[in-house]
């Protein structure tokens, strides 16, 4: 697949680089997420905790994303985005947790921060571009900013992991509009190693499923309704590291083809 992916994209890339900027969609969403796992170990000696051992999964937490996508000619597309996501609780500790060397004892109140912002770039090639239906392959590369801070409330101790890296995935995205021009579509980035990465074991999926209303006649500006799962996580064994989560996202957001919003104005007397 990785293979008939590389030599789809370099046949392309002539076609690619001639192609007109024929659309260039911004996107905002936002809404309520629910973090349903987050397991973590770190260090030597490090213990195995869970969400619930840190009350992430007490209650919800608002986030928000924002992508602009530039479409070239009938094939190509290419989407930035920025996804943040930064969460930090507070809970009173039921047993003794060693975190990268420093033991938290049971019973201390302890604010924990768990950060994983996304920096994601992702090419699209369209092999069907129907009316009605449209199916985009592709890759994307995400630049992540990855940081778990352990804190106890009194400052007696404070411990923190962090790393930047760069992960890849595959992609695909699948739109259907009715006659209405009310769309749903079905978006996901995923990869695993199956551990055949060195000495690491890890995955990630970015998964949504969209329902979309146009906000005027020709359809450039579009109200959505999206839920998301996003999930992954590394065995790092070399560095003593092991994380995996589940994440549950409920956004409302919009979308605006600001070239076509600008055609238009340039042509209205």
């Amino acid at each position: 697949m990785r293979t008939s992916l590389l030599v789809l994209t370099l046949l392309s890339m002539p076609a690619f680089a001639a192609s007109p900027l024929t659309g260039l969609l911004a996107e905002y969403e936002t809404g309520p997420a629910a973090i349903f796992q987050n397991d973590g170990r770190y260090g030597p000696s490090g213990t195995s905790y869970s969400a619930g051992d840190l009350q992430q999964n007490a209650t919800l937490y608002r986030t928000w994303r924002a992508a602009v996508e530039a479409r070239l000619g009938a094939r190509h597309g290419l989407v930035l985005l920025y996804a943040p996501f930064d969460v930090t609780t507070r809970a009173t500790l039921s047993r003794d947790i060693d975190f990268r060397g420093t033991v938290f004892p049971a019973g201390s109140v302890v604010d924990s921060r768990y950060l994983f912002d996304g920096f994601r770039g992702s090419y699209l090639f369209r092999l069907i571009d129907g009316e009605r239906f449209k199916w985009d392959i592709g890759a994307s590369v995400q630049i992540r900013n990855a940081l778990v801070g352990w804190g106890a409330v009194d400052g007696s101790r404070y411990s923190q992991e962090s790393d930047i890296g760069v992960v890849g995935a595959l992609k695909t995205r699948l739109r259907y509009e009715l006659p209405s021009r009310v769309w749903a579509a079905l978006e996901a980035d995923a990869l695993s190693t199956f551990g055949l990465v060195g000495n690491t074991t890890g995955g990630i999926y970015d998964v949504a499923l969209s329902l979309g209303v146009p906000l005027n006649t020709r359809g450039d500006v579009n109200a959505y309704a999206r839920l998301r799962l996003l999930g992954g996580g590394a065995d790092v064994t070399r560095r003593n590291i092991y994380n995996w989560g589940n994440f549950g996202f409920a956004v409302l957001g919009v979308q605006a083809d600001l070239v076509s919003l600008l055609e238009r104005g340039l042509s209205t007397p």
